[in-house]
């Protein structure tokens, strides 16, 4: 079996089992035998970014690194989308700099006009006190992420974004939809 694929198969099943640190210690040690490779770079900046979730200092030191280590991939593959995103999330939940991270899922859409998470993402920035994304804005993301993929928290979302601009009847029509579709697909795991 290839070295590589198995450190890699190691590591991602440390990442399945909540063992970060060596998670980390593996993709790190992937680097030194094979040098930098930018999906390498985004597994330390999701594992950084687990240990911050789970293992927070005062300094957020694990967010910064993670930061650091998407920047890195983000230089050697600058329109990733995939990539793009987990710069705005991290710049998002890592730092709070909601006005950076709009900007980060904006440039993720630019990439990749349809990539549902920026857009779930960027609509959800709508209606943060910052003022980082406008209702107008925010209606057109989630719009057009329903359409690709129709979920009952997105939905609801939608419905809340119609009630905020007044769309009474666009508002309650989401809603139902919300309430009573079959589908429920977005999942979040740190």
């Amino acid at each position: 079996m290839n070295v590589s694929i198995e450190l890699l198969r190691e590591a991602g099943k440390c990442r399945d089992e909540r063992r970060y640190t060596e998670a980390n210690r593996l993709y790190l040690q992937h680097l030194e035998i094979h040098g930098l490779a930018s999906d390498i770079l985004e597994a330390l900046a999701q594992v950084e970014f687990s240990m911050s979730i789970v293992s927070p200092d005062a300094e957020n030191t694990h967010g910064r690194k993670a930061i650091e280590w998407i920047s890195q991939a983000i230089t050697l593959r600058p329109n990733e989308p995939e990539y793009l995103f987990l710069y705005g999330v991290l710049l998002e939940h890592a730092l709070l700099d909601y006005q950076a991270a709009a900007d980060a899922y904006r440039h993720a859409l630019r990439s990749e006009p349809l990539f549902v998470p920026a857009l779930d993402r960027l609509a959800a920035l709508c209606g943060v006190p910052e003022d980082v994304v406008s209702l107008e804005e925010g209606i057109l993301c989630r719009e057009q992420a329903i359409r690709i993929s129709p979920t009952r928290s997105g939905w609801l979302r939608l419905g809340q974004l119609y009630e905020w601009a007044g769309r009474e009847a666009d508002g309650e029509q989401a809603a139902v939809r919300g309430l009573t579709a079959a589908l429920e697909t977005d999942t979040i795991r740190y």
